[in-house]
């Protein structure tokens, strides 16, 4: 399991002076500590980090944990209002960064513009490395029950919501076709959004972890490779393994995090079919 959060705060001028950028206290999951966060006993593990913002040049992770190492300065990270294409993404997901549990996580950045600016940081925390899929996918239109545990589809959904600027906002999606009836595991996602920056699930079964990764603004931009089940440009990508488990009619919203009030979404679901299960056991 993997949980996303956002760092995000104006800091001033300085190619090579670090400053904190602020964790997103609203809607958090993990406990804040003065300006960062408490890294939680459960997902413990640093699996990634990337950085957004129009002038950014570092971004540095810092625990006590990490010392006496020197703490790890993060290159390239994403210069503009958007993630790059492709992303600039530290993917630590096959070898995740353990941390001390309770330990205050901080995140630190630098910018070269001429004055203040924002910056934007998400990180990705989980519990182990990716893990092998609970069922093995079958190949794309095999010759087999259309209900049949591993069969695999990317879901496209629609929303009309209202976001928040500087904030999570949750969405509905509305598929376009129905899922037939079972239970599935969410294996990679993409969000779209006019100014959306980065987008996490918000389970409706539970746990409380909330996934996700980077948002794209553009059609033909770029996920990170491993965001994806299927990779769109690159052959080596892993994967992140099961994001979350969900019935067929209770899936997860979704929330962006997004610069504007954008009234428009779009999203990618990909998905794997476990079993016709529709109640969990008893």
């Amino acid at each position: 399991m993997f949980h996303v959060e956002c760092f995000t705060s104006s800091i001033a001028t300085g190619a090579n002076t670090f400053q904190q950028v602020n964790y997103k206290t609203g809607d958090t999951v993990l406990a804040p500590l003065n300006l960062g966060l408490q890294v939680s006993p459960t997902v413990s593990m640093l699996m990634f980090v990337a950085g957004v913002g129009t002038n950014i040049v570092h971004v540095r992770p810092q625990s006590a944990s990490m010392l006496p190492f020197p703490y790890p300065t993060l290159d390239p990270n994403n210069r503009g209002g958007a993630a790059e294409s492709p992303p600039r993404f530290h993917d630590f997901s096959q070898s995740p960064w353990q941390l001390r549990a309770t330990d205050e996580f901080d995140i630190f950045a630098t910018q070269n513009a001429a004055g203040a600016q924002v910056q934007y940081v998400v990180t990705g925390f989980c519990d182990q490395k990716t893990q092998p899929l609970p069922v093995q996918p079958l190949p794309p239109g095999m010759a087999t029950q259309q209900q049949t545990p591993g069969k695999f589809t990317t879901a496209h959904w629609t929303a009309a919501a209202t976001l928040t600027a500087g904030a999570w906002s949750v969405v509905t999606p509305i598929f376009d076709q129905p899922l037939p009836a079972g239970y599935y595991a969410l294996v990679g996602a993409r969000a779209f959004s006019a100014t959306g920056l980065f987008f996490r699930m918000l389970p409706a079964m539970g746990p409380i972890w909330r996934p996700g990764g980077i948002a794209v603004q553009a059609y033909d931009q770029l996920d990170p490779a491993n965001q994806r089940f299927i990779p769109s440009w690159d052959d080596a990508s892993m994967g992140w393994g099961v994001w979350l488990y969900f019935y067929q009619n209770v899936p997860p919203q979704v929330e962006f995090f997004s610069t504007a009030a954008d009234t428009a979404q779009e999203g990618w679901f990909d998905i794997l079919y476990i079993s016709t299960s529709v109640t969990q056991p008893s």
